[in-house]
Protein backbone atom coordinates (compact mmCIF):
# COMPACT_ATOMS: atom_id res chain seq x y z
CA UNK A 1 0.00 0.00 0.00
CA UNK A 2 2.83 2.39 0.80
CA UNK A 3 4.36 1.85 -2.61
CA UNK A 4 1.04 2.74 -4.21
CA UNK A 5 0.88 6.00 -2.28
CA UNK A 6 4.29 7.19 -3.39
CA UNK A 7 3.33 8.16 -6.96
CA UNK A 8 0.31 10.03 -5.62
CA UNK A 9 2.52 12.06 -3.30
CA UNK A 10 4.92 12.87 -6.14
CA UNK A 11 2.10 14.11 -8.33
CA UNK A 12 0.80 16.33 -5.56
CA UNK A 13 4.26 17.84 -5.02
CA UNK A 14 4.71 18.51 -8.70
CA UNK A 15 1.36 20.23 -8.80
CA UNK A 16 2.34 22.55 -5.97
CA UNK A 17 5.76 23.49 -7.40
CA UNK A 18 4.30 24.23 -10.86
CA UNK A 19 2.06 27.02 -9.57
CA UNK A 20 3.46 30.31 -11.03
CA UNK A 21 4.74 32.99 -8.69
CA UNK A 22 2.64 35.71 -10.33
CA UNK A 23 -0.97 35.78 -9.22
CA UNK A 24 -2.89 38.77 -10.58
CA UNK A 25 -4.88 39.82 -13.63
CA UNK A 26 -4.40 43.52 -12.85
CA UNK A 27 -1.31 45.17 -11.39
CA UNK A 28 -0.38 48.81 -10.80
CA UNK A 29 2.83 50.86 -10.97
CA UNK A 30 3.42 54.21 -9.29
CA UNK A 31 6.26 56.71 -9.01
CA UNK A 32 6.03 56.16 -5.24
CA UNK A 33 5.72 52.38 -5.49
CA UNK A 34 8.01 49.56 -4.33
CA UNK A 35 8.85 46.34 -6.14
CA UNK A 36 7.36 43.96 -3.59
CA UNK A 37 4.19 41.89 -3.39
CA UNK A 38 1.69 41.48 -6.22
CA UNK A 39 1.25 45.21 -6.98
CA UNK A 40 -2.41 45.88 -6.06
CA UNK A 41 -3.85 49.37 -6.47
CA UNK A 42 -3.33 50.05 -2.78
CA UNK A 43 0.36 49.01 -2.87
CA UNK A 44 1.66 49.55 -6.41
CA UNK A 45 5.11 48.51 -7.53
CA UNK A 46 7.80 50.74 -9.02
CA UNK A 47 8.80 49.25 -12.40
CA UNK A 48 7.22 47.63 -15.43
CA UNK A 49 9.73 44.77 -15.21
CA UNK A 50 8.69 43.74 -11.71
CA UNK A 51 4.97 44.28 -12.39
CA UNK A 52 5.19 41.96 -15.40
CA UNK A 53 6.47 39.13 -13.19
CA UNK A 54 3.33 39.38 -11.03
CA UNK A 55 0.91 39.19 -13.95
CA UNK A 56 -1.01 36.36 -15.56
CA UNK A 57 -0.80 36.09 -19.34
CA UNK A 58 -3.16 38.65 -20.97
CA UNK A 59 -3.40 40.65 -17.75
CA UNK A 60 -3.20 44.44 -17.46
CA UNK A 61 -0.51 46.75 -16.09
CA UNK A 62 -2.04 50.09 -15.00
CA UNK A 63 -0.02 53.29 -14.53
CA UNK A 64 -1.08 55.39 -11.54
CA UNK A 65 0.87 58.59 -12.22
CA UNK A 66 3.60 60.19 -14.28
CA UNK A 67 6.95 58.53 -13.77
CA UNK A 68 9.94 56.64 -15.14
CA UNK A 69 9.11 52.93 -14.95
CA UNK A 70 12.03 51.45 -16.85
CA UNK A 71 12.14 49.27 -19.95
CA UNK A 72 10.23 46.03 -20.33
CA UNK A 73 10.88 42.79 -22.20
CA UNK A 74 7.43 41.42 -23.07
CA UNK A 75 7.26 37.66 -23.54
CA UNK A 76 3.51 36.99 -23.43
CA UNK A 77 0.21 38.72 -24.09
CA UNK A 78 -0.40 41.83 -21.99
CA UNK A 79 -2.12 45.22 -21.98
CA UNK A 80 -0.14 48.17 -20.63
CA UNK A 81 -2.36 51.18 -19.95
CA UNK A 82 -0.62 54.50 -19.33
CA UNK A 83 -3.87 56.09 -18.19
CA UNK A 84 -3.30 59.09 -20.45
CA UNK A 85 -0.93 60.60 -17.87
CA UNK A 86 2.25 58.56 -18.09
CA UNK A 87 4.65 60.90 -19.81
CA UNK A 88 7.96 59.26 -19.07
CA UNK A 89 11.63 59.04 -19.87
CA UNK A 90 13.16 55.72 -18.97
CA UNK A 91 16.86 56.25 -19.60
CA UNK A 92 19.76 56.87 -17.30
CA UNK A 93 20.89 59.88 -19.30
CA UNK A 94 23.76 58.32 -21.22
CA UNK A 95 23.06 60.22 -24.41
CA UNK A 96 23.29 56.95 -26.38
CA UNK A 97 20.49 54.93 -28.04
CA UNK A 98 20.75 51.93 -25.74
CA UNK A 99 17.36 50.25 -25.69
CA UNK A 100 13.69 50.27 -26.54
CA UNK A 101 11.12 51.13 -23.94
CA UNK A 102 8.98 48.07 -24.76
CA UNK A 103 10.67 45.06 -26.41
CA UNK A 104 8.22 42.38 -27.58
CA UNK A 105 9.47 38.83 -28.02
CA UNK A 106 6.24 36.90 -27.54
CA UNK A 107 4.51 33.86 -29.02
CA UNK A 108 2.84 33.60 -32.40
CA UNK A 109 -0.66 33.83 -30.86
CA UNK A 110 0.12 36.50 -28.25
CA UNK A 111 -1.51 39.93 -28.45
CA UNK A 112 0.23 42.92 -26.86
CA UNK A 113 -1.62 46.23 -26.38
CA UNK A 114 0.09 49.53 -25.54
CA UNK A 115 -2.44 52.29 -24.88
CA UNK A 116 -2.77 55.81 -23.44
CA UNK A 117 0.93 56.69 -23.32
CA UNK A 118 3.03 59.77 -23.99
CA UNK A 119 6.68 58.73 -24.19
CA UNK A 120 9.81 60.62 -25.19
CA UNK A 121 13.10 59.03 -26.12
CA UNK A 122 14.98 62.10 -24.95
CA UNK A 123 16.50 62.45 -21.49
CA UNK A 124 15.41 66.08 -21.34
CA UNK A 125 18.82 67.54 -22.24
CA UNK A 126 18.46 67.06 -25.99
CA UNK A 127 20.31 63.72 -25.99
CA UNK A 128 18.51 60.64 -27.30
CA UNK A 129 18.73 57.60 -25.03
CA UNK A 130 16.17 55.18 -26.50
CA UNK A 131 16.38 53.59 -29.94
CA UNK A 132 12.60 53.08 -30.16
CA UNK A 133 9.42 53.23 -28.15
CA UNK A 134 8.28 49.74 -29.16
CA UNK A 135 10.42 47.09 -30.88
CA UNK A 136 8.82 43.79 -31.90
CA UNK A 137 10.66 40.68 -33.05
CA UNK A 138 7.88 38.12 -32.55
CA UNK A 139 4.18 38.27 -31.65
CA UNK A 140 0.74 37.48 -32.96
CA UNK A 141 -0.32 41.13 -32.93
CA UNK A 142 0.63 44.50 -31.50
CA UNK A 143 -2.05 47.11 -30.85
CA UNK A 144 -0.98 50.70 -30.23
CA UNK A 145 -3.82 53.10 -29.34
CA UNK A 146 -4.12 56.68 -28.10
CA UNK A 147 -0.38 57.27 -27.81
CA UNK A 148 2.15 60.01 -28.52
CA UNK A 149 5.81 59.23 -29.23
CA UNK A 150 8.63 61.70 -29.83
CA UNK A 151 12.41 62.02 -29.99
CA UNK A 152 13.56 58.45 -30.62
CA UNK A 153 16.89 57.69 -32.25
CA UNK A 154 15.87 54.84 -34.58
CA UNK A 155 12.07 54.44 -34.85
CA UNK A 156 8.99 55.06 -32.78
CA UNK A 157 7.56 51.66 -33.78
CA UNK A 158 10.05 49.05 -35.02
CA UNK A 159 7.91 46.07 -36.08
CA UNK A 160 9.83 43.06 -37.42
CA UNK A 161 7.57 40.16 -36.46
CA UNK A 162 7.20 38.05 -39.61
CA UNK A 163 3.56 37.44 -40.51
CA UNK A 164 2.25 39.32 -37.48
CA UNK A 165 -0.25 42.19 -37.39
CA UNK A 166 0.37 45.77 -36.28
CA UNK A 167 -2.79 47.76 -35.52
CA UNK A 168 -2.36 51.47 -34.76
CA UNK A 169 -5.15 53.92 -34.02
CA UNK A 170 -5.10 57.54 -32.79
CA UNK A 171 -1.31 57.78 -32.59
CA UNK A 172 0.94 60.83 -32.94
CA UNK A 173 4.65 60.54 -33.81
CA UNK A 174 6.85 63.63 -34.05
CA UNK A 175 10.30 65.21 -33.83
CA UNK A 176 12.59 62.40 -35.00
CA UNK A 177 14.56 64.04 -37.85
CA UNK A 178 17.01 61.14 -38.23
CA UNK A 179 14.61 58.28 -37.57
CA UNK A 180 11.61 56.39 -38.94
CA UNK A 181 8.14 56.86 -37.51
CA UNK A 182 6.80 53.36 -38.24
CA UNK A 183 8.99 50.59 -39.68
CA UNK A 184 7.27 47.35 -40.73
CA UNK A 185 9.40 44.45 -41.98
CA UNK A 186 7.74 41.28 -43.26
CA UNK A 187 4.49 41.93 -41.43
CA UNK A 188 1.04 43.45 -41.93
CA UNK A 189 -0.06 46.81 -40.60
CA UNK A 190 -3.15 48.98 -40.36
CA UNK A 191 -2.71 52.65 -39.40
CA UNK A 192 -5.83 54.72 -38.74
CA UNK A 193 -5.98 58.33 -37.53
CA UNK A 194 -2.20 58.51 -37.29
CA UNK A 195 -0.25 61.80 -37.48
CA UNK A 196 3.47 61.63 -38.30
CA UNK A 197 5.59 64.75 -38.62
CA UNK A 198 9.23 65.84 -38.65
CA UNK A 199 10.81 62.41 -39.18
CA UNK A 200 13.33 61.21 -41.73
CA UNK A 201 10.81 58.63 -43.01
CA UNK A 202 7.23 58.60 -41.75
CA UNK A 203 6.22 55.03 -42.71
CA UNK A 204 8.41 52.34 -44.28
CA UNK A 205 7.01 49.03 -45.56
CA UNK A 206 9.97 46.72 -46.21
CA UNK A 207 10.24 43.22 -47.61
CA UNK A 208 7.14 41.02 -47.63
CA UNK A 209 4.94 43.67 -46.04
CA UNK A 210 1.56 45.28 -46.57
CA UNK A 211 0.80 48.57 -44.81
CA UNK A 212 -2.61 50.25 -45.04
CA UNK A 213 -2.90 53.83 -43.81
CA UNK A 214 -6.16 55.76 -43.72
CA UNK A 215 -7.62 59.00 -42.32
CA UNK A 216 -4.08 60.11 -41.45
CA UNK A 217 -1.68 63.03 -41.85
CA UNK A 218 1.95 62.82 -43.00
CA UNK A 219 3.45 66.28 -42.65
CA UNK A 220 6.94 67.75 -42.83
CA UNK A 221 8.99 64.56 -43.21
CA UNK A 222 11.92 63.69 -45.43
CA UNK A 223 10.04 60.80 -47.03
CA UNK A 224 6.36 60.21 -46.38
CA UNK A 225 4.97 56.72 -47.04
CA UNK A 226 7.56 54.36 -48.54
CA UNK A 227 7.33 50.82 -49.96
CA UNK A 228 10.73 49.30 -50.72
CA UNK A 229 13.22 46.45 -50.40
CA UNK A 230 11.37 43.90 -52.50
CA UNK A 231 8.52 43.38 -54.97
CA UNK A 232 6.18 42.11 -52.23
CA UNK A 233 6.22 45.39 -50.30
CA UNK A 234 2.95 47.31 -50.62
CA UNK A 235 1.39 50.44 -49.20
CA UNK A 236 -2.32 51.31 -49.46
CA UNK A 237 -2.96 55.00 -48.78
CA UNK A 238 -6.59 56.10 -48.45
CA UNK A 239 -8.09 59.43 -47.40
CA UNK A 240 -4.78 60.88 -46.21
CA UNK A 241 -3.13 64.31 -46.27
CA UNK A 242 0.53 64.22 -47.37
CA UNK A 243 2.01 67.69 -47.24
CA UNK A 244 5.29 69.57 -46.73
CA UNK A 245 7.39 66.44 -47.20
CA UNK A 246 10.36 66.20 -49.54
CA UNK A 247 8.88 63.06 -51.14
CA UNK A 248 5.28 62.19 -50.22
CA UNK A 249 4.81 58.67 -51.66
CA UNK A 250 7.77 56.49 -52.65
CA UNK A 251 7.97 53.05 -54.30
CA UNK A 252 11.31 51.32 -54.87
CA UNK A 253 12.89 47.94 -55.62
CA UNK A 254 9.77 46.63 -57.37
CA UNK A 255 7.30 47.60 -54.62
CA UNK A 256 3.75 48.92 -55.09
CA UNK A 257 1.91 51.93 -53.70
CA UNK A 258 -1.86 52.33 -54.09
CA UNK A 259 -3.31 55.81 -53.47
CA UNK A 260 -6.97 56.81 -53.21
CA UNK A 261 -8.99 59.83 -52.01
CA UNK A 262 -5.80 61.53 -50.80
CA UNK A 263 -4.40 65.07 -50.99
CA UNK A 264 -0.74 65.63 -51.89
CA UNK A 265 0.09 69.29 -51.35
CA UNK A 266 3.23 71.42 -51.17
CA UNK A 267 5.80 68.61 -51.22
CA UNK A 268 9.25 70.07 -51.86
CA UNK A 269 10.92 67.61 -54.29
CA UNK A 270 8.16 65.42 -55.69
CA UNK A 271 4.81 64.16 -54.51
CA UNK A 272 5.19 60.75 -56.21
CA UNK A 273 8.55 58.99 -56.66
CA UNK A 274 9.09 55.76 -58.57
CA UNK A 275 12.55 54.28 -59.17
CA UNK A 276 11.47 52.93 -62.56
CA UNK A 277 11.00 49.33 -61.45
CA UNK A 278 8.08 49.90 -59.10
CA UNK A 279 4.37 50.73 -59.36
CA UNK A 280 2.41 53.80 -58.28
CA UNK A 281 -1.27 53.04 -58.72
CA UNK A 282 -4.15 55.54 -58.51
CA UNK A 283 -7.87 55.03 -58.12
CA UNK A 284 -8.34 58.31 -60.00
CA UNK A 285 -9.69 60.33 -57.09
CA UNK A 286 -6.61 62.08 -55.65
CA UNK A 287 -5.76 65.80 -55.48
CA UNK A 288 -2.43 67.50 -56.19
CA UNK A 289 -1.44 71.13 -55.65
CA UNK A 290 1.66 73.28 -55.08
CA UNK A 291 4.20 70.46 -55.29
CA UNK A 292 7.63 71.12 -56.77
CA UNK A 293 6.75 68.15 -58.98
CA UNK A 294 3.65 65.97 -58.88
CA UNK A 295 5.43 62.94 -60.27
CA UNK A 296 3.28 60.39 -62.08
CA UNK A 297 1.27 57.28 -61.45
CA UNK A 298 2.22 54.23 -63.46
CA UNK A 299 -1.39 53.09 -63.80
CA UNK A 300 -4.97 53.84 -62.79
CA UNK A 301 -7.55 51.30 -61.73
CA UNK A 302 -11.29 51.73 -61.47
CA UNK A 303 -13.07 51.97 -58.13
CA UNK A 304 -15.24 48.90 -57.72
Amino acid sequence: MKSLCLPVLVVVCLGVTSVPSYAAWDVWVSSAGADTGVCPRTAPCATFAYAFTQLFTNGVIHVVDQGAYGTLNITHGVTIDGGGIASQTVSAGTGLPVASVFRVNAGASDVVTITNFTISGSNGTGNLDEASAIAVTSAGALRVEHCTFSSFASAAIDFRASGALLDMKDVTIADMPNATGVYVGNGRASLEHVSISRTQTAVLAAGSTTVSITHSTVNGNGSGVVAAYGPTAETHIDDCLLTNNQWAVVAGQGAKAYVSRSSLFNNFITAMFNDGSSSLISYGDNRFASNASDGAFTSTIAVK
